[in-house]
């Protein structure tokens, strides 16, 4: 979320009347600045590849209260098929990123005191997508490599949710 995106983001819940339940900011996801223990959530959305896991999933573990919740949407490697495919490498290349292995997803959640209660694969629903971004005037290449990690099973499309444990 860039700054004028928190801006948009606030001023769409003063306008819902929930600007005293909800407020956006724009922080560095690795030192937020908020105080520790001051979040029941944490939600991250295709972000996680541009970072260090252990150190994410410390500064998410550090806002949570115990109890509290981590959503993350991610696109992963699936190192249970094996290595690294081509198509996942040309993605990273791509956007100038780097994809994680689906299992160090959990080894860095559970070296922080994060667990893992519910795991949804959205892979095959992001296919149609991809699809019809083939024909699109904005396709910028990274379509064919998309669909050919999904397809192949290289690539997932996972929503994780898990809950702080300990203090």
């Amino acid at each position: 979320m860039n700054p004028i995106s928190v801006g948009f983001a606030n001023d769409q819940a003063r306008e819902r009347g929930v600007d005293d339940l909800v407020r956006f900011h724009y922080r560095n996801m690795l030192d937020t600045g908020f105080e520790a223990g001051s979040m029941r959530g944490v939600w991250t959305n295709e972000t996680d590849m541009y970072v260090d896991l252990p150190d994410l999933f410390a500064e998410v573990a550090r806002l949570l209260v115990p109890g509290g919740r981590y959503v993350c949407v991610t696109g992963c490697s699936n190192d249970v098929t094996g290595g690294r495919s081509a198509a996942v490498s040309w993605i990273d290349a791509h956007y100038g990123c780097m994809i994680h292995p689906r299992g160090e997803y959990f080894r860095a959640m559970t070296a922080h005191g994060l667990v893992p209660i519910a795991v949804t694969d959205l892979t095959s629903a992001t296919i149609p997508y991809w699809e019809l971004r083939t024909h699109c005037e904005l396709a910028t290449g990274v379509e064919e490599p998309f669909l050919t990690s999904y397809r192949e099973g290289s690539f997932q499309y996972l929503v994780i949710a898990a809950d702080k444990v300990g203090r």
